[in-house]
């Protein structure tokens, strides 16, 4: 008898319990809607150095030329919060190489904040 009294009293978690799964919950849905974006943002500029990598005719750019095309092409993809600085070019012995580094950090609750870092390269043989 004992036992089935113990058994009803023991029904689920408390409001305390829940309210705490629900905090955890809410925190981990802030983080997502913060990070999505971005990797959404990083995405498009891979498919970007990936379009110039096939695209014959950026092999034959000047390096100024690369980067206002890169540049041109990532605004085409609506891709906004992005510093001309963090593309870099760099001469190769078997070609050049466009590297784009990156570090994006998007605050969540007071002093809290998420750092995202982003590394991509293509590398363009001579024309």
């Amino acid at each position: 008898m004992k036992q089935n009294v113990m058994a009803r009293k023991q029904n689920g978690m408390t409001m305390m319990s829940w309210l705490v799964v629900l905090g955890v919950a809410i925190f981990f849905i802030l983080i997502g809607i913060k990070m999505v974006p971005t990797y959404l943002e990083n995405y498009a500029i891979k498919q970007v150095l990936t379009t110039m990598e096939d695209d014959r005719s950026v092999r034959k750019m000047t390096p100024k030329q690369m980067k206002d095309s890169f540049m041109k092409r990532i605004r085409i993809n609506s891709v906004y919060e992005f510093k001309r600085e963090w593309v870099k070019l760099k001469k190769e012995k078997n070609g050049m190489r466009l590297s784009v580094d990156y570090e994006i950090r998007k605050p969540v609750a007071g002093n809290v904040s998420i750092v995202m870092v982003f590394s991509e390269s293509v590398l363009f043989p001579p024309p």
